[in-house]
Order: structure tokens, then C-alpha cells, then sequence
């Protein structure tokens, strides 16, 4: 009976989620925007996780108690971002402003075709920094994620671009399998893009400072990028209201070597460096921060530290959300 229950679950899930994707489509932005602050509303007096969730991060963020109004746009940020990704996929950027900070070092990485990592977090969106890279700049874009993890949405964003299929290496096959098809993409000159900031329960993670509190980050990045050695590079889309979007480039390394005698401090160094990054993004655009659980260690009723099993693949078991 509760199989029966979960199927019909799960095709009710995706029943909305073609509604929700055909009324984007067919409305068009100005009236699907409307209708989000409605669902938005829905959700700020559903979801006490959630609320819980924004107002811990928003209380780091802007440093100041956050408001009800506050909830509100941080919650539509994030709703108009998911919509919003929908019309870049539908090869529909004219719509859009992407403003673009790319350091020197980032460009000429760029213009040789170097094959690098790209590290996101999910702050703002991707899809500008994905549509910039397949479009504008040219450059090849190969994204790592388990597309066993919200397989119904990735398999719908297929369907509207077809091209996001190729673009996709899957995390959740076994370590040789995964490095080698990694090692073809960067040596092929492709922009692999990992997301860097959610570490699963069940993943090694590393503990450092985030916004003045202990949080957890995930070690497979790291590992990975040594493993590889290739640059590494920071990618930050944030949605700057309206239909407005500021891509962020930053050179992280040229190349990341962590030596056996030094590789628990270094890989400490990589993640704390990271987070200090991520918080100077986050604080330029609070409302962007899509984390929507107990991030932080002291955000969770017991207010201990705790670490995770240590037994991994030389992948690190890379995040696996979807970009």
C-alpha cells in the first residue's frame, strides 16, 4: 500500500512540475513572476524548515534580525531563479543582462582552452555562467552531478534543450570509471563544474568558518582537484533582480598540489579559503543564498560538531545537486 502511495506521490510531483514548466513557457516571465508570489506566500506559512533555514542564513548575512518581508524575497529569489533558468535553457538570453567580472588570469585561462574545474556553491544560479560558457565565450561546459538526484527535473530540462544531456558526466558512477571520463573532458579542454558547498551526511567533510559559525564542506572538490591537476576557478551567478544577472570569475589555483606529509592541513587551507569567498558573495547578495536546511552546526538543536565516516573514493563523492 505505501508503494502505491509513493507512486502516486511521484506522479503527482511530476504532474506539477510539466504544469509549472508549460505555464512558464506559455505566459511568459511577466505573468509567471506574478503567480510565484502566491507559491511563495504558500510556502512561507507551510514550510517552518525552510523559514528556520532563511532566517538563519539571512541573520548572518545581513547581520541584522531579518523580517517577514525578508523570508518572502529570499524565497522568491530562489523561485524566480528556478523559473528563470527555463527560459536560459530556452536558448532565450536576449531576455536577460549578464554582467560579466572575469579577472585577466580567468581570461587567458579561457582563451588557451585549458581544461579546468569550476567550483559553485549554491548561491544565485548557474545557468548564466552555463549559458555564458556555451554561447558568448564559447567555451565547453561539462557538469558533474548524480543524475539520479532529481532525475525527474533533469530529465524534463533535457527535454527543453536537448544539448544539457551532452553537457553532463554522472557522479554516481564507480571511482576509475568517473576519473577517466574527467581526465578526457579536461584534456579536451572542458570546464568541468562541481558544486562545493553541501557536504551529504554521509560524505568526509571538513569543518570551517562560515559567516562567524562552524560549517560543514565537502573534501571531494579538493581531493579531486589534486588528483587532477588542473586550474582551479570560482564561478558565482547572481540574480541582481529584474532580469538582471552578474557572473563572477575568480582564479582559486593554477594548479593544486597537496603534497602526503601536508594534505590535511592543505586540504583544512582549500576549504577555509573557499568559505571566505563564498561569505564575501553571499554578503553581496543575501537574498541568493539557496541552502534551505540546517547548514550551520549551531543552526541544529544539538549544537555539536560531528564528523562523517572517513572511507572514500578518490572522487571524494562530489556533490551530487543539480547545478
Amino acid at each position: 500500500m505505501s508503494a502505491y502511495w509513493e507512486q502516486q506521490r511521484e506522479r503527482s510531483t511530476v504532474a506539477a512540475l510539466r504544469l509549472m514548466i508549460w505555464a512558464s513557457l506559455f505566459f511568459g516571465r511577466f505573468i509567471i513572476r506574478i503567480v510565484l508570489w502566491f507559491i511563495v506566500a504558500y510556502f512561507r506559512l507551510t514550510s517552518p524548515v525552510a523559514v528556520r533555514a532563511s532566517k538563519n542564513a539571512l541573520r548572518r548575512l545581513l547581520q541584522r534580525e531579518p523580517t517577514w518581508r525578508d523570508v518572502m524575497q529570499h524565497f522568491y529569489y530562489f523561485a524566480g531563479c528556478v523559473v528563470d533558468r527555463l527560459y536560459l535553457l530556452k536558448d532565450t538570453r536576449h531576455r536577460f543582462q549578464i554582467d560579466v567580472a572575469r579577472p585577466d588570469e580567468v581570461a587567458e585561462l579561457a582563451a588557451r582552452g585549458t581544461g579546468s574545474l569550476i567550483l559553485m556553491a549554491h548561491l544565485g544560479s548557474f545557468e548564466p555562467l552555463r549559458k555564458l560558457g556555451t554561447t558568448q565565450r564559447k567555451l565547453p561546459i561539462t557538469i558533474l552531478m548524480d543524475r539520479k538526484q532529481g532525475q525527474m527535473l533533469v530529465k524534463m530540462l533535457e527535454r527543453i534543450n536537448p544539448d544539457f544531456a551532452l553537457q553532463i558526466i554522472d557522479a554516481a558512477q564507480r571511482g576509475p570509471e568517473l576519473m577517466l571520463q574527467l581526465k578526457e573532458a579536461l584534456q579536451a579542454g572542458r570546464m568541468v563544474c562541481i558544486m562545493a558547498d553541501r557536504a551529504r551526511a554521509d560524505e568526509r567533510a571538513l569543518t570551517v568558518d562560515f559567516c562567524g559559525s562552524p560549517a560543514r564542506f565537502p573534501v571531494g572538490p579538493w581531493t579531486l582537484a589534486s588528483a587532477l591537476r588542473v586550474p582551479v576557478i570560482l564561478g558565482f551567478g547572481l540574480y541582481r533582480g529584474g532580469r538582471r544577472y552578474s557572473a563572477h570569475f575568480e582564479l582559486f589555483s593554477a594548479q593544486l598540489d597537496l603534497p602526503r606529509q601536508q594534505r590535511a592541513a592543505g586540504l583544512q587551507d582549500c576549504a577555509q579559503r573557499y568559505a571566505h569567498r563564498l561569505e564575501h558573495y553571499a554578503r553581496l547578495a543575501p537574498y541568493n543564498w539557496f541552502n534551505f536546511y540546517d547548514y550551520w552546526a549551531d543552526d541544529s538543536p544539538v549544537n555539536e560538531i560531528t564528523r562523517p565516516r572517513t572511507h572514500h573514493s578518490i572522487s571524494g563523492n562530489p556533490p551530487s545537486d543539480i547545478p
